[in-house]
């Protein structure tokens, strides 16, 4: 039989620790920056993966490579929590509370 990908049983959580080591290439990585153990990152991928029933990131040594499957989803990842976020947006000017991101950079000069 056949597993067929059933996505309505990824969680949320889920599609954020894979956007995390994709984007990082590196479970570590991503274990530091969402606050969590690297062993609850590996478990988070692995269900993931279950789900999906392909695999979605290849590791060999130390070093992670998305897979084709993977870069697809990494894509609908970011479709998504950009949706999400611009949903936010949109309660937060319906309710007069204006949040976001801002993104400042400064150039400096010597002479």
């Amino acid at each position: 039989m056949i597993n067929k990908a059933n996505m309505k049983h990824a969680t949320l959580r889920q599609l954020q620790v894979f956007e995390a080591v994709a984007r990082n290439l590196s479970f570590t990585r991503a274990a530091d920056e969402l606050h969590l153990t690297q062993p609850t990152v590996s478990i988070q991928i692995k269900q993931l993966t279950d789900i999906v029933g392909l695999p979605l990131l290849e590791q060999i040594g130390k070093r992670v490579f998305l897979t084709d499957l993977g870069q697809e989803l990494l894509a609908v990842c970011r479709d998504t929590f950009e949706g999400l976020s611009q949903f936010e947006m949109l309660i937060s000017d319906r309710t007069g509370m204006k949040t976001g991101k801002l993104r400042l950079s400064a150039v400096t000069t010597a002479k």
